[in-house]
């Protein structure tokens, strides 16, 4: 039975088909990757403050670091959640900040409410380009991605590190990585075509509409990290860590990290499943969106249109790039590798995601999930 349909979106300048899917009777379906645009609304936050394993790690830790001391909460967002935690635990002040200004907005009046408009101060803007009375003591965001800086979490911390933060504030989370495991997506979707739950095409609007075109934007794979018979079936390896950032140390958000993934079980390779780890304490133990139920969903990377046949023992080497992309914040990602196999030559195999690049329906996978007239 197939669960995938073509839907309709509207584009800039354009209307888009678009494979919609049943989110009731679909075993996994795709999301896309929304942090890295202005495109959140009462949802997203509401799914971010029910994500229980987030929440409790991120409490912990501002009670453990905030009382006595200043803050600034980088990304605030409409619920002020981290700078209320922050103020309750003690702190003497607290500066909010948030670049959305419906966000800001709805942000102040909710700290008013709360009686915290004498120690919190909503400053409206990028983090990068606000000043501070002066330099605090601590520093708290969740400006985490699905992959580990897709949000601009290494430019804008290394910025604060710099201006906003003295030089032995602390820095909430202490430390994230982006992880990939080799992934069978046609055994994920039980060979059907992976499509967006009808209730998320407004974000693929919103998203195209924020970069001002449609583009292959950035999809997570959800219902794979929580189904532990999904992940049998998908995940063909064990996972790497590469795009480390070090939020309490050297921060570098830029540079190339090699990898090396090999194969635990026969499958049919087509890509990638990107997650992220993060240290929210640096004692710690890691959210992993790749095994754990989360707020965050793994990023699909596809690299075979129709699959690889791999074995146990099979190995894919690779080079995982990030760079900047032009607005100086948000990181543009490639990957180059190759799979070897015991029974043929090497193979080269890539990927690449931009932030908001010009490629559209660039490789055969996007041009399934963003379907031309005739499309099956």
């Amino acid at each position: 039975m197939h669960h995938s349909f073509v839907a309709e979106l509207a584009a800039p300048g354009c209307k888009v088909p678009v494979r919609a899917c049943d989110i009731e009777s679909s075993p996994v379906w795709l999301w896309p990757s929304i942090g890295e645009y202005p495109v959140y609304d009462e949802v997203a936050y509401e799914a971010m403050i029910k994500d229980k394993r987030r929440m409790s790690a991120y409490s912990d830790a501002v009670r453990r670091y905030a009382p006595g001391r200043t803050v600034v909460d980088i990304g605030t967002g409409q619920d002020a959640v981290w700078a209320l935690a922050a103020a309750r635990a003690g702190a003497r002040h607290v500066w909010a900040v948030e670049v959305i200004p419906k966000s800001a907005r709805i942000a102040r009046k909710n700290i008013e409410q709360a009686g915290f408009a004498d120690r919190i101060t909503v400053v409206e803007g990028l983090s990068t380009e606000i000043e501070l009375p002066e330099p605090v003591d601590v520093c708290v965001s969740e400006i985490i991605g699905t992959l580990a800086g897709s949000e601009g979490a290494g430019s804008v911390l290394r910025d604060a590190r710099k201006r906003l933060v003295k030089p032995d504030g602390v820095f909430i989370p202490h430390r994230s990585a982006t992880t990939a495991v080799a992934l069978d997506l046609d055994s994920a979707y039980l060979g059907e075509h992976p499509g967006f739950p009808t209730l998320v095409l407004r974000y693929v609007e919103e998203v195209f509409a924020s970069v001002g075109r449609p583009f292959d934007l950035r999809v997570a794979v959800e219902g794979v990290q929580d189904n532990p018979a999904v992940r049998e079936r998908s995940y063909l390896s064990g996972a790497v860590e590469v795009e480390p950032l070090e939020f309490n140390g050297d921060l570098d958000p830029e540079g190339t990290d090699g990898a090396e993934l090999t194969f635990t079980r026969a499958g049919n390779v087509s890509g990638l499943a990107l997650g992220m780890r993060l240290w929210v304490a640096e004692d710690d133990e890691p959210i992993d969106s790749l095994t754990q139920s989360s707020s965050w969903a793994p990023v699909y990377a596809p690299l075979a249109e129709e699959g690889l046949s791999v074995r146990p023992g099979d190995r894919f080497v690779f080079d995982f790039t990030t760079t900047l992309s032009d607005d100086g914040v948000h990181p543009d990602y490639a990957l180059t590798g190759e799979l070897h196999r015991t029974d043929g030559p090497a193979v080269p195999l890539s990927w690449g995601s931009t932030h908001h690049g010009d490629g559209f329906r660039a490789t055969p996978f996007y041009r399934s999930l963003f379907p031309g007239p005739g499309a099956p």
